[in-house]
């Protein structure tokens, strides 16, 4: 190699102090910047944990049901939850209809003569009710004392109820025939939606 090549030869790059510095404090913010990010979505974590948390100490949990003591026959609706349900909606679904009715209004419909007895006990099931933890209601219902009861196979056979014992439907003669189907609609506190059918054990979130 002769001088003149030597001359060519580029000299290596002099890293100086400062540019030292600049690559650390590039460095110290990119780091900085990788822990905020981390630091954000563990934040949203934590609140979508604590939101489920907050949901599951308040949640309502509807149940349509029927009983039969000597206190008289009736079709339930019971808050097996740990909050208040917020009732939004109620409809009987009927021979391909939807109808805006509760169990009182449309087993009058269905039968009118059962108004002239006085024996029916009614609580109305609106939009707007708010049913706290823990209790039930007695939709429809009524013939106390009267064994057997005959509201209870005239309920049975009209409307379609998951939780009756097949039992019953056998000796009531209430199998096999087209019956209605309560439906609700509720809420809880947070706005979280379901909706349940008498025809079904559970209900389905919207």
């Amino acid at each position: 190699m002769d001088a003149t090549e030597e001359a060519a030869t580029p000299a290596p790059p002099v890293v100086t102090a400062s540019r030292r510095r600049l690559d650390a404090d590039r460095i110290l913010s990119l780091s900085a910047m990788a822990v905020g990010v981390c630091s954000l979505f563990i934040t949203l974590y934590q609140t979508h944990l604590t939101r489920q948390a907050q949901g599951a100490s308040v949640l309502p949990y509807l149940a349509f049901g029927v009983t039969s003591t000597n206190d008289g026959a009736y079709i339930t609706l019971r808050n097996d939850g740990v909050g208040p349900a917020h009732v939004e909606a109620f409809r009987i679904l009927y021979k391909g209809r939807a109808r805006e009715l509760d169990p009182y209004e449309f087993y009058l419909a269905e039968k009118p003569e059962a108004a002239a007895t006085g024996n029916l006990s009614v609580d109305r099931v609106t939009p707007g009710r708010l049913l706290p933890a823990g209790a039930t209601i007695q939709m429809l219902g009524g013939g106390a004392g009267l064994q057997p009861n005959p509201l209870l196979a005239d309920m049975l056979r009209l409307f379609a109820l998951a939780d009756v014992p097949q039992p019953w439907l056998v000796e009531l003669k209430a199998l096999g025939t087209e019956k209605a189907v309560l439906e609700i609609v509720y809420s809880s506190v947070y706005g979280d939606r379901w909706r349940l059918r008498s025809d079904q054990h559970v209900p389905q979130p919207m």
